[in-house]
């Protein structure tokens, strides 16, 4: 074979390396922002349950809106960092234990 026709050959190889690497980083990030939302819905399923069983103005509602409004401002930052992360799921982790620090602070142990 010449030189040239092995120079096509390795430019095709890489060219089809760059876009599986592409699809790759897409895919990861997908997975980290789908696994914020759920467990995002989860959370917010739950204190939403919990605010209706409890009733407006009570501790527990209060409690409630609480982690609810602290968890939802991270929410923003860290969908944001997973688009420009090196590991997407890495900050989706962290939003994960950030999210149950706070919701320890407020009284729930549920997600241990």
């Amino acid at each position: 074979m010449a030189v040239d026709q092995w120079q096509s050959r390795i430019e095709a190889l890489e060219g089809k390396v760059t876009d599986l690497e592409a699809r790759l980083d897409l895919k990861n990030k997908e997975v980290a922002y789908m696994y914020i939302h759920s467990n995002w819905a989860l959370i917010r399923w739950y204190l939403a349950r919990e605010q209706d069983r409890s009733g407006e103005g009570s501790e527990i509602y209060v409690r409630t809106k609480n982690a609810e409004t602290l968890i939802d401002r991270q929410l923003s930052r860290n969908l944001r960092d997973v688009h420009f992360a090196s590991d997407p799921m890495e900050v989706a982790y962290r939003w994960r234990i950030e999210s149950t620090v706070i919701l320890k602070e407020n009284g729930y142990t549920f997600f241990d």
